[in-house]
């Protein structure tokens, strides 16, 4: 399935969905970043959120030094 990435408006084959939009009047909607926008702006896909997230944009955690 091909997305448009958020971030550089590209279509993507490889869309990762890393958050949901919230939207007061109707339902949200999901958020898709191509891979390397994921990976330059280190968000979390949405798949790996903790449980019980509401889907807002999370980072990656940094790694130790």
């Amino acid at each position: 399935m091909t997305k448009v990435c958020r971030e550089c408006d590209e279509p993507t084959a490889e869309p990762i969905a890393v958050a949901l939009e919230h939207v007061a009047s109707t339902a949200g909607r999901v958020v898709y970043l191509c891979p390397v926008c994921r990976f330059v702006l280190g968000l979390l896909p949405l798949d790996q959120h903790p449980k019980g997230s509401d889907g807002r944009v999370r980072y990656e955690e940094e790694m130790p030094a």
